[in-house]
C-alpha cells in the first residue's frame, strides 16, 4: 500500500495529469505495467490520463471522492485472466464512488461485471480509434443523464477542520461524509487492499480508530454495527456536541447538518 502511494505521488505531473480534464477521472490497473502500453496507445485519443494508478491507490479513491465536475468515471484495466477471480466484486465496490468502465482480455464474459455495477465492459484490445469514441461517449452519456454530485461539505470551513491529514484517514472520512450507503468492512477491506488481496480487518479497524480518535475532541464519531463478524460503517454522527472547542462549531452552524447526514 504505501509503496505503491509513493510510486503514485513520485510519478504524477502536475502539467499533464492535474491541469489536464480528461473524459476518464481515474485509470485502476491490476497490473501497471502491463497497462502502460494501453495508455500509450491511446494518447491521441485524449480520453484518459497518462497514468494508471495501483488497485488501492488512496490518491486515486480521494480524486473520485472529490470530483467536482460531473459525475466521476473510472476505469479498471483487467490485463490478463489472472485476475478473472473476484473480479466482479471489486467492480462492485468501486462502482459505488464513480461509474466505471473495466477494460477486458477476450473471451470475458461481460454479463457477471454488468451486474456488479460496470457502466460497460469492453475488449482492451479494441482499437485505440473505437475504444476512445466508446469513452467518450459513456461520458457525454453520464453528463446527459445525471447532475453533478452534491457535496454539502465541500466547501464549508468545518470540513477542512475535521479532515486529518493523512491520506489513509482522509479517504476513510471523505468516504463516510460522501456517499450515501452504508459500508461493510468485507468492501472497505478489499478497496483499500491491493491488487493480490484485500486488507486485514485488523488494518481497516486500526485506521477506524485513528479516525475516531481525531474526530472525538470535535464532538463527531464513526456510527457503526457489529453483527455475526461483520461490521457495517453508516457514516458519521454527533457525540457530546457542548464538548467541542471554543469557536469551533459555532451552534446552530448550518453547515453541521451536512456532516450529521453524511
Amino acid at each position: 500500500m504505501l509503496t505503491a502511494e509513493i510510486r503514485d505521488t513520485a510519478t504524477r505531473s502536475p502539467s499533464t495529469e492535474e491541469n489536464v480534464t480528461y473524459p476518464v477521472s481515474v485509470i485502476f490497473s491490476l497490473a501497471r505495467e502491463e497497462t502502460a502500453p494501453l495508455l500509450r496507445a491511446l494518447r491521441s485519443q485524449h480520453v484518459m490520463p497518462p497514468l494508471s494508478h495501483a488497485w488501492g491507490s488512496e490518491h486515486a479513491y480521494s480524486a473520485l471522492l472529490q470530483h467536482e465536475a460531473g459525475t466521476p468515471l473510472a476505469v479498471l484495466d483487467v490485463p490478463s485472466h489472472r485476475w478473472s477471480e473476484g473480479l466482479e466484486e471489486r467492480v462492485r465496490v468501486l462502482s459505488n464512488i464513480s461509474s466505471v468502465i473495466v477494460l477486458v482480455p477476450d473471451h470475458t464474459e461481460p454479463s457477471e461485471l454488468l451486474s456488479a455495477g460496470a457502466a460497460n465492459v469492453v475488449p482492451r484490445n479494441t482499437s485505440p480509434k473505437e475504444l476512445g469514441s466508446r469513452i467518450a461517449a459513456e461520458r457525454r452519456w453520464l453528463d446527459m443523464r445525471q447532475p453533478a454530485r452534491q457535496r454539502v461539505m465541500a466547501d464549508a470551513w468545518e470540513y477542512a477542520l475535521l479532515r486529518p491529514q493523512h491520506r489513509s484517514q482522509q479517504v476513510l472520512f471523505d468516504l463516510l461524509c460522501f456517499t450515501s450507503r452504508p459500508w461493510c468492512c468485507h468492501d472497505l477491506c478489499l478497496m483499500l487492499g491491493s491488487a493480490e488481496g484485500p486488507m486485514s480487518r485488523r488494518a481497516l479497524q486500526a485506521r477506524m480508530v485513528r479516525l475516531e480518535e481525531r474526530l472525538l475532541p470535535y464532538g463527531m464519531s464513526v456510527d457503526c454495527t457489529a453483527q455475526w463478524g461483520r461490521t457495517t460503517y453508516m457514516g458519521l454522527v454527533e457525540v457530546n456536541r457542548p464538548d467541542f472547542p471554543a469557536g469551533a462549531l459555532p451552534a446552530g452552524d448550518p453547515s453541521a447538518k451536512g456532516l450529521e447526514s453524511a
